[in-house]
């Protein structure tokens, strides 16, 4: 009864909280500066640190800071988060005892986030530390602060971590030798994750099996649209088959050769693809001409949701939770699109090609990687402490576990021979999938937090969520890609970053527009000349030029 009742417990908490926030004005909470005997009261006035080290910052122990000063983080709110406020969350509150730093928590919705950290940048209004990262990081570098030469004396973990993963500071390391972030890292021991599910319910209702082709994938579609797939008496409810706006494609480009990771929801390569060490604009290629036609013959015969091309990931998932959708693609756990319905749903391996040659797509590290999550920028007058931050952050493993996934009891619990079971069999109360309980009792994926192997081996694989997630490994790596055969996370240098990002600009908004209206209504050899004709005006052949160099330098670095 305890974990059924976590969710009124913890929204009662945070509104009594709030409430009490209200009535001082709002200001940021300094109880943890003044609860006699915490961290922060035991901060000196002389100027130095009692650790012995000069200056506000200390080095080591806590509190991190011997001055009175307030720090002004933006993070992101997760879509699963059913509170939002971090102000008012138990994990945020102990972040502050403990280091005895004060913190001001701005959240932005996720949806949003992007749009609004780049009107802060462009207006120069910017916090200490970006919690989420930046879009177009690269362009605003100049805004950021280098934070190498913190890490030997503030951030002994970053340092043991980066010595143990050099492929990782190597996508973090700018050409100019800094390191102007720190990385949000979350190994998994599996770059096999994002594939497309399909209603297993519905293929028995329609007698048919899941695709294994272009062809097949087509007439599986046509019968959940034409023969009451859901079996409610209603044929014409049913969506066949749906994406959202800032989706990759990837799944279905690939049996057209297609297959780098120049996807076009890509931040910093839409549209590219490698073949044998040459970088490509792919769509210039008759391939791509072949996907176009097939995707618009699956939009015109409505098989396609209508609304894909506006929707956002949120669309898709209240979809999928009222069992609309018959095929979706999946990035990771399919309860997170469709929340309880999870087993009424199959992956499918990738498509065959023409040739009958399947192609996947993996992640580029064991899990995510984001190289630049946690930038501190010059507004901060105290960057050492904030770098302090994130390493108590990554400092043991318990921290992670609590800010990364929640607390003991209501998040997880160890199992008798010590490892971690994530309760994601059994919600609390009030919760429609994991990851809202997740993300409404911890930072969940939108913390800086390093999870490396080791951390990883530590958690029990036993529930079915994470069996059938752990289960797809080696059936889609056996058809992965080489690791040539994608552009590298890495840093290019500003220059060619703020040229490419005024090209991809200009040739994103031209080529989103061009590939939904291909698709939507229809595409033929007149159209796709004045196609050929048209992109030329945005520069691609400097485009590819500019990322081709970054690719080369990438493959030098990893000795590739």
């Amino acid at each position: 009864m305890k974990r059924k009742r976590v969710l009124a417990a913890f929204l009662a908490a945070a509104l009594a909280a709030s409430c009490f926030a209200g009535c001082k004005g709002g200001e940021p909470s300094s109880s943890a500066a003044a609860k006699p005997g915490s961290a922060a009261s035991s901060a000196t006035s002389s100027g130095v640190s009692s650790n012995g080290e000069e200056g506000p910052v200390s080095k080591t122990g806590f509190p991190v800071m011997q001055e009175e000063h307030t720090f002004k983080i933006v993070h992101s709110i997760s879509t699963g988060d059913l509170v939002g406020n971090w102000e008012d969350k138990d994990y945020t509150r102990k972040i502050e005892e403990d280091t005895g730093l004060k913190i001001e928590w701005v959240g932005i919705p996720q949806n949003s986030y992007n749009d609004q950290v780049g009107i802060q940048l462009a207006a120069n209004d910017m916090p200490d530390v970006f919690w989420n990262g930046v879009p177009s990081f690269s362009q605003f570098v100049g805004n950021f602060t280098a934070l190498d030469e913190y890490l030997a004396d503030y951030s002994p973990t970053v340092v043991k971590f980066f010595q143990e993963y050099p492929s990782i500071k190597a996508a973090s390391v700018f050409p100019d030798g800094a390191l102007y972030g720190l990385p949000q890292v979350q190994m998994n021991n599996t770059r096999a994750t994002g594939v497309y599910f399909i209603n297993k319910d519905w293929l028995g209702n329609v007698g048919m099996q899941a695709p294994n082709t272009l062809d097949e994938l087509y007439e599986v579609l046509k019968a959940f649209k034409e023969q009451d797939a859901n079996g409610n008496g209603d044929p014409s409810d049913e969506i066949p088959f749906s994406f959202g706006k800032k989706e990759t494609l990837t799944g279905l480009l690939a049996p057209f050769g297609i297959y780098g990771n120049g996807s076009p929801d890509n931040i910093d390569t839409p549209y590219l693809n490698v073949k044998d060490g040459k970088v490509t604009f792919y769509p210039i290629e008759d391939s791509y001409y072949q996907f176009l036609q097939y995707m618009n013959k699956l939009y015109r015969e409505g098989l396609i949701d209508p609304n894909s091309f506006v929707q956002e990931e949120v669309d898709i998932q209240a979809k999928g939770k009222e069992g609309k959708v018959g095929t979706l693609w999946v990035g990771s756990y399919i309860d997170i699109m469709v929340g309880d319905r999870g087993d009424e749903y199959e992956y499918f391996l990738p498509l065959e090609n023409a040739e009958g040659k399947r192609t996947y797509v993996p992640n580029k590290f064991s899990g995510d990687v984001n190289p630049n999550r946690f930038i501190v920028t010059k507004n901060c007058e105290y960057p050492a402490a904030m770098v302090r931050l994130y390493d108590y952050l990554n400092s043991s493993f318990e921290n992670k576990l609590l800010f990364d996934w929640g607390p003991e009891g209501e998040a997880w619990e160890k199992t008798e021979d010590g490892k971690i079971l994530r309760l994601n069999a059994d919600l609390p109360e009030g919760f429609s999938s994991y990851a809202e309980v997740r993300h409404t009792l911890s930072m969940g994926v939108l913390g800086p937090i390093l999870w490396d192997d080791a951390d990883q081996a530590e958690f029990a694989i036993t529930n079915d969520r994470d069996v059938e997630y752990y289960a797809r490994r080696d059936p889609l790596m056996e058809y992965a890609i080489d690791d040539k055969d994608q552009i590298p996370v890495g840093q290019d240098t500003v220059e060619n970053s703020q040229e490419a990002a005024v090209l991809i600009t200009e040739i994103r908004t031209y080529m989103d527009n061009f590939q939904s209206e291909a698709i939507m209504k229809g595409i033929d050899d007149a159209k796709w000349q004045k196609h050929l004709e048209d992109v030329q005006k945005y520069d691609i052949t400097r485009y590819v030029e500019i990322k081709q160099a970054f690719y080369d330098r990438m493959m030098e670095l990893l000795g590739g």
